[in-house]
């Protein structure tokens, strides 16, 4: 019996193969038997079902051959059984076979064989082909059996794309669930369909999913032509990543021989670890190990541990042990304690210099390390930390490290309370001592720090070991006198305790007075005072131009009082007395020169400057700051001369994400006296008045960045996501976000052995980043020292839709000499890409050559050459 059902787009759902009776939903529920009463009619028997869960179907039409026991979905098919999804013109479902069957539908239509002819000819097109979509994959073919008994099938050349790549094939058999083979398979990486410019060829192919691919024999072709052979191949198949041998580089330079780089091996054994070992072998210097591992728990640690290790020199004719380490960790040990840790150690001073030619870490002078325990106790404001840092100045090779640092501190909080929360924030029935906070804060610290004594580089170590805690007393006025007045002031009072004191003694036959460190308790107090007064004055203008609304003002002028005895003095027991053989007393500290001894009655002033403007109406409105600018001096009544502190000056703006400009200044009020080559007690207007003069600067610091770039191929500013954590200060208005000049200065410069040097876009024509800093001291103006070099960094421009230069370089203004550049030239292959890279002069030195394939899972398919010693330009 033939039963057609038309063009009602009905959607069926059964859990059993198809009985004597049929239901179907659409737009209305049908129930249709066939009559069993008349003798011409086959008697349909009941079977127990083999499919274990829901199929459901859709199509223009469904057909139901009861006899055969089969199913015809004609016209957008649609099949789905589990996580299988079967898309096709046309799908056949024989019930009694567990075999669905996927074809296209073939479209005739008659076609004029010209313009000027009557005749016609038939023209078949193909349509909706079949596709298989199972879990996250998707297979697509021009005819397919599926078994969803068996769960096996095979396609007619299938095609699929997985990880970036392509894999066709003339027939692709599912011989398990996790187990494909392929007659005449291909694979490539290249987009183009028709003919790829690249391509691996194999007659017989087992894909494993996610374990491995297994190919013989197999060739690579460029386009059509075949470039290497192999028997047989074997190729990790994982989504992510994958453990696997790092294919090496070879390489040769004037300095090192010839090489090979980073041979070694990736392993990432779960989700939780990885780790990659590598080693670097120099003809002439030795090997370099590399190590980096890395381990995450969500919502727990990560971290990072990265070390190198070699004998590599190129001095005289010895070896010696030379190492880094670098590491970062970071632990939620529970929501109100954390560790932090990172770090970074060198064997000695000259390691990076000598092994690296990444201009930022050679450039790095100081490494530190720092490991911090906090834990926080919010309900009574306090808080715990445990410190450890170190420093190690590469430039003096001397280092300083403290071990252990210990803090407790105790918020501000207030010494009477107030009564109830609504009365104290609205100032109602509060008293000014209800305006009087305390804080605490407790310090245990031991120290030790190395400096040069000035004989042939002989170091000293200097220990510190004290116990400090603080209290601390502010009085905040709720309320403004005079309606814009700010008052407030602050109590300091300090006491460190000792374990270690210093005697000092007299040598009659030098008259020289030495020390020495005795062990004695001690105990020292301190205290100062502090009062300030602010207010703020506002003026906006509107200047009437473009769609600029309004430039604000703000003016902060502000003036402190600081108090501070003078804990030089005798009577507070801290400083003893020495008289030498003349008779002359001098007072030396107890506690090694760590006492304050000078005072203080400073006053101390300062104006801040903010300029701010709103721009645009509507949605486009903006508010932003234009620029800042500081001015500040002081006054020390307390002080023997020179009680005028110097003026100073800072500016900044930031106006526009691609734009930043700084500059400090200071200035003297005194003249310099040249006879005794110091800063004398006469202040310069006392004769320069009449000419104007009233200061001489000391100290200049200007540092200007800018990003100058072109507009994007489509008429847009190149867009990048804002990183996450990210703490630099953007409008609120902006719906995009564009990395800042400043934030890409403050980038991870990469592999600390070897320059990363990577292009940002290719939609952009061209890009600049430039930099200006300028320094200069004339702390004696007859002696003055100034440093000052441009930096040009991103520079970018695209020659063609293919072709990409960069450069990058500092140029030293001082000397008229370029300290370092670099130059990188790329080409667009489509999916290949080649790249020049060449360092004129210095330590890096070199030129190299790189073309491989673009798809990160097929970087090591490529070909590269380093300069050496017979190539030319001496490279």
């Amino acid at each position: 019996m033939l039963i057609i059902f038309g063009f009602c787009k009905p959607v069926l759902s059964q859990t059993a193969e198809p009985d004597t009776t049929i239901s179907i939903k659409a737009d209305t529920t049908q129930s249709i038997k066939p009559d069993t009463t008349k003798s011409d009619e086959p008697v349909v028997k009941e079977k127990k079902s083999d499919i274990d869960t829901t199929i459901s179907y859709d199509a223009k039409t469904i057909i139901n051959f009861l006899e055969n026991r089969q199913t015809q979905f004609i016209g957008n098919a649609v099949v789905k059984y589990k996580q299988m999804t079967l898309k096709a013109g046309k799908i056949t479902i024989d019930w009694d076979k567990s075999l669905l069957t996927a074809e296209p539908l073939a479209d005739t239509t008659w076609v004029k064989t010209d313009s000027t002819s009557q005749d016609s000819t038939i023209s078949i097109e193909i349509k909706e082909k079949p596709i298989l979509i199972d879990g996250g994959s998707q297979m697509a073919g021009d005819k397919m059996m599926y078994n969803y008994k068996t769960e096996k099938g095979r396609v007619i050349r299938g095609r699929t794309d997985f990880e970036g790549g392509k894999y066709l094939g003339t027939q692709i058999k599912r011989v398990s669930k996790d187990v494909f083979n392929v007659s005449n398979s291909v694979f490539t990486t290249c987009d183009r369909d028709s003919c790829p410019h690249f391509h691996f060829a194999a007659r017989r192919l087992k894909m494993i999913t996610n374990d491995k691919v297994i190919a013989k024999p197999i060739v690579m072709y460029f386009g059509h032509i075949p470039v290497i052979a192999l028997p047989f191949a074997v190729f990790p198949h994982h989504s992510g990543r994958q453990s696997g041998i790092k294919i090496p580089r070879y390489g040769q330079s004037a300095q090192e021989g010839r090489f090979l780089r980073d041979l070694g091996y990736y392993w990432a054994p779960n989700d939780y670890f990885d780790t990659v070992m590598l080693v670097d072998f120099f003809e002439k210097s030795g090997w370099l190990f590399k190590n980096t591992t890395n381990y995450a728990v969500r919502y727990l640690l990560s971290g990072t541990i990265s070390g190198s290790f070699t004998r590599k020199n190129f001095t005289g004719g010895y070896k010696s042990r030379r190492w880094d380490l670098q590491f970062r960790h970071s632990q939620q040990i529970s929501p109100t304690s954390r560790l932090v840790a990172n770090g970074t150690f060198v064997s000695d001073k000259n390691f990076y210099d000598d092994l690296s030619t990444n201009l930022s870490t050679r450039l790095q002078r100081q490494v530190r390390s720092n490991a911090t325990y906090t834990k926080t106790w919010t309900k009574s404001k306090t808080s715990l930390s445990i410190n450890a840092s170190r420093t190690h100045d590469l430039e003096d090779d001397v280092v300083s490290q403290t071990f252990p640092q210990l803090s407790f501190r105790k918020g501000q909080t207030q010494v009477f309370k107030s009564g109830s929360k609504s009365s104290s924030s609205s100032g109602r029935n509060t008293k000014w001592y209800h305006s009087l906070y305390y804080s605490y804060n407790s310090t245990l610290l031991n120290s030790k720090s190395e400096y040069l004594t000035g004989l042939e580089d002989e170091k000293e170590t200097e220990t510190t070991r004290n116990i400090k805690h603080n209290v601390t007393l502010s009085l905040t006025s709720p309320k403004k006198y005079f309606g814009w007045l700010s008052l407030n002031q602050t109590l300091n009072g300090t006491e460190e305790w000792f374990d270690e004191m210093t005697e000092y003694y007299l040598v009659d036959s030098t008259n020289t007075i030495k020390d020495q460190t005795v062990k004695d308790y001690a105990a020292r107090h301190t205290f100062s005072y502090n009062a300030s007064a602010n207010t703020k004055i506002y003026g906006m203008f509107r200047p009437g131009i473009g769609d600029i609304q309004a430039i604000r003002h703000v003016v902060t002028p502000s003036v402190s009082f600081t108090y501070r005895p003078d804990f030089s003095d005798l009577k507070w027991g801290y400083y003893t007395e020495i008289a030498d053989t003349t008779g002359e007393k001098i007072a030396k500290d107890k506690f090694g020169g760590t006492t304050s001894s000078y005072g203080q009655k400073l006053v101390s002033l300062s104006v801040r400057n903010l300029f701010q403007m709103k721009k645009g109406t509507g949605e486009n409105e903006k508010k932003f700051d234009l620029f800042t600018m500081d001015f500040g001096t002081g006054y020390n009544f307390n002080a023997e001369k020179n009680r005028l502190s110097d003026f100073r000056t800072t500016w900044q703006a930031n106006p526009a994400k691609n734009f930043s400009l700084s500059a400090y200044t200071t200035h003297s009020f005194y003249k310099w006296d040249d006879e005794n080559n110091k800063r004398s007690n006469d202040y310069i207007f006392s004769s320069g008045w009449k000419k104007g003069k009233f200061l001489q600067t000391t100290s200049t610091r200007m540092s200007f960045s800018i990003r100058l770039k072109g507009k994007s191929s489509k008429g847009k500013s190149n867009q990048q996501t804002r990183p996450s954590g990210d703490m630099m200060p953007y409008s609120e208005e902006d719906n995009e976000y564009e990395q800042s000049v400043l934030e890409e200065d403050m980038e991870n410069a990469g592999d600390r052995f070897e320059s990363d040097r990577k292009f940002k876009s290719l939609n952009i024509p061209w890009q600049m980043n430039l930099g200006f800093n300028f320094s200069t001291y004339k702390t004696n103006p007859n002696y003055p020292t100034k440093r000052y070099y441009l930096d040009v960094s991103g520079a970018e421009i695209n020659i063609t839709k293919n072709w990409r230069i960069g450069y990058r370089a500092q140029y030293d203004l001082n000397t008229k000499e370029i300290s370092y550049h670099s130059i990188d030239i790329q080409r667009d292959l489509h999916c290949w890409e080649a790249r020049i890279e060449w360092v004129p002069n210095g330590y890096g030195k070199r030129i190299y050559f790189i073309i491989n394939v673009k798809a990160d899972r097929l970087k090591d398919i490529k070909v590269e050459k380093h300069g050496g010693m017979p190539s030319a330009l001496g490279y």
